[in-house]
């Protein structure tokens, strides 16, 4: 940091509906080179000219809305030249930067990486690089007009703005919602939307204040002024409880002597209620252990059976550290009771490299209005393509599913990715055929979709050693495989069976120059992993609030041990009366001592199995976490 100055600007009032409000000081800082930001005519200059590089300004607002809040919306008109680098929008997380005083240094604004906090990027710097391995990736020339969103220190997402904004003022709307196990952000920007309702998984409620920030490089600028700055919120809320934590694999190693690691996990009972659920994903720095390839990664549920079924597919970087959060409330059928897991990836046979791993489940509190009680698998595994007149075909036989009275909707659920030299670099036109009886005839409906996936050089995990940043087949190196969501809740009927189909068109070269065609023989080893699963929902009648209380110890020969409750048991009830907290259990436990009582009825869960048992008074003889 080179020099700071900050500039107060004094708290005034002035009426709003007849009271006064008291408008916040604002702060102004320069952290690097330039005259710093500036209050002109209502506008906020964060950068001094486009004559100066390497300059890094913010301006911050003292706290004006106590507390967390359901919503919050800014609105304003943003001004910004091409050039490079840009800036940001920042709500600060006032228990981490307080809740009055100037922005915290960021060491480059268009990635603004705080604690806690979320904010939106404005990056108006990628120019075009053909260079395979390099650290820029903009290889397909598309503009520079790229909109990030951000959350406690790591970049979520990046896109190409559609509307042109640089260069005249443009209005510029960011809107936050919470919801259950994280929020949906909606980002507007020049007349078009850039995020719709995006779900950013994790990000609970918290008391924030506005700042901007913005910065040039030192060999190329622009200038980024805002007006017109409106900051509000509505609905007070909380943060709610803590989600309940489950770790399935911590720091495991892969590689050619082992390329999976298996554990199994006891998640909590289809009885409780939850509204989300939350993967986490993680590939750590392995050291010279390291694979520099980016090869397949599957995380398994195994069932009873044996059989397989991956739940969160993803591809390995070029050793590039990845974090990832995937919503998988979907296969909450498959995520209760006692789950054998397994992580895995692909690897060179004899190669003594692999990758270093963990995953997690977050399971968030919520009454959820419809549930997901059932997952039907349709296509898993392995399509080859053949030929032309063949392509996938002997793979996607038809799927009839009966689809049961208690349905209230039905969604599928697909992800393929495509490989060999031809498979993972051309684009594939695919379509799903829904039949299904409706009023006394069959319906037929058709959803189409390119398997072609064009914004990987702006995947998160960038840059990184490899071939990174070019379009691939449905994913990128270093990130999850992103599904094909399809609604089919308006065409089944419930009580019916319904036939999906599915349907790929072949490859077509026929643009391509004819000294660039691939061969026959080349086209035919193209391959395609698919998993694709039906996911039915019902109401969510029934289900009961989630146990806080953990057992984490029991001591032998104590009341509890006696009763038969066993460490990891979940504590529902005592007495009668569901348990939420350590202290109400101590209170019952007083209360029942009071009454006299000889013997409490006392229920826990083990997995998903509801264990009802008798105690005498006194003492528990257990040792709880509270969650």
């Amino acid at each position: 940091m080179k020099n700071l100055l900050l500039l107060l600007l004094f708290c005034t009032l002035l009426p709003v509906n007849g009271l006064a409000r008291e408008i916040p000081a604002v702060h102004l800082s320069r952290f690097a080179a330039g005259a710093g930001p500036v209050l002109v005519g209502g506008v906020y200059r964060l950068l001094d000219g486009r004559a100066t590089p390497g300059q890094s300004n913010a301006v911050a607002f003292d706290l004006e809305h106590e507390g967390p809040y359901e919503r919050m919306s800014l609105h304003c008109k943003l001004r910004v030249l091409a050039g490079g680098d840009g800036g940001a929008i920042i709500f600060l997380n006032t228990a981490e930067y307080g809740k009055r005083g100037p922005a915290p240094f960021v060491k480059s604004w268009v990635e603004p990486i705080l604690a806690g906090t979320f904010a939106v990027g404005v990056d108006v710097h990628d120019p075009p690089n053909d260079e395979p391995m390099g650290s820029l990736g903009n290889y397909m020339s598309l503009p520079e007009r790229e909109v990030s969103l951000h959350w406690d220190g790591r970049e979520i997402v990046k896109r190409v703005a559609q509307a042109e904004f640089r260069g005249d003022f443009a209005e510029f709307d960011i809107s936050v919602l919470y919801v259950t196990g994280g929020a949906e952000v909606t980002v507007r920007l020049a007349g078009s939307t850039v995020y719709d309702g995006y779900f950013v998984a994790g990000m609970r409620p918290y008391e924030s204040r506005l700042a901007l920030g913005a910065g040039t490089r030192e060999d190329v600028t622009t200038e980024f002024d805002v007006r017109d700055l409106l900051f509000s919120t509505s609905d007070p809320t909380w943060p709610g409880r803590r989600p309940q934590h489950f770790e399935i694999f911590n720091h495991v190693l892969t590689g050619s002597a082992a390329t999976a690691n298996v554990r199994e996990v006891t998640l909590p009972s289809l009885d409780w209620a939850y509204g989300r659920v939350i993967l986490t994903l993680e590939i750590h720095d392995a050291g010279q252990y390291w694979d520099s390839w980016d090869r397949n990664g599957y995380l398994y549920v195994i069932h009873a059976d044996g059989v397989k079924y991956d739940i969160a597919p993803f591809i390995t970087s070029f050793r590039t550290p990845c974090h990832w959060q995937v919503d998988v409330t979907h296969f909450r059928p498959w995520l209760a009771g006692k789950v054998t897991f397994e992580i895995a990836t692909e690897g060179t046979p004899g190669k003594e490299q692999g990758f270093m791993m963990s995953a997690s489940l977050d399971f968030y509190h919520d009454a959820p209005d419809m549930e997901p009680y059932r997952v039907v698998p349709l296509w898993v595994g392995t399509a080859r393509y053949k030929s032309a007149n063949n392509p996938f075909g002997d793979f996607f036989t038809p799927r009839t599913v009966f689809i049961d009275e208690s349905a209230r909707a039905a969604r599928l659920f697909m992800t393929t990715t495509g490989h060999s030299r031809v498979g993972e670099f051309t684009p594939s036109w695919r379509s799903v055929i829904f039949v299904a009886e409706k009023g006394g005839q069959s319906s037929e409906q058709h959803f189409e979709n390119l398997l072609w996936k064009t914004d990987c050089y702006l995947n998160p995990n960038r840059p990184q050693q490899g071939t990174w940043k070019y379009a691939r087949a449905g994913w990128a190196p270093g990130d999850v495989v992103r599904p094909w969501w399809i609604d089919l809740t308006p065409y089944f009927v419930p009580g019916r069976t319904a036939v999906l189909r599915y349907a790929a068109k072949p490859y077509d070269f026929s643009l391509a120059p004819e000294d660039r065609r691939p061969t026959d023989n080349e086209i035919n080893q193209a391959i395609q992993i698919v998993r694709a699963y039906l996911i039915l929902y019902r109401s969510a009648t029934g289900l009961m609030p989630a146990s806080n209380l953990k057992v984490l110890k029991v001591v032998d020969d104590g009341n509890a041990a006696r009763a038969g409750i066993r460490v990891d048991d979940w504590l529902i009830s005592y007495d009668g009366r569901q348990q939420q907290s350590i202290d109400e259990l101590r209170n019952a436990i007083k209360d029942a001592e009071s009454a006299g009582k000889k013997r409490i009825a006392v229920v826990v869960y083990r997995g998903d199995e509801r264990v009802e048992t008798t105690l005498g008074p006194g003492l528990l003889g257990i040792v709880l976490e509270e969650q």
